[in-house]
């Protein structure tokens, strides 16, 4: 018989971030710290950084 595989319940598209070296390891350690995966820690940043974008409280110099 065969058998199944269980399949991750992912929702989204996937995006390939690359981090500086201290950057993936202090994020690496925030997550250890926090207990939370290194993927929900980025979009919950992801998500306040678009939030704050759109509401105005956050302006990006020229070129971002």
């Amino acid at each position: 018989m065969a058998r199944r595989t269980a399949k991750a319940k992912r929702k989204g598209k996937a995006l390939l971030v690359y981090f500086r070296k201290e950057d993936a390891e202090r994020l690496s350690s925030i997550a250890k710290e926090r207990r939370v995966a290194k993927t929900e820690l980025v979009r919950v940043a992801v998500g306040r950084f678009l939030n704050d974008l759109n509401s105005g409280q956050l302006e990006l110099p020229l070129g971002l």
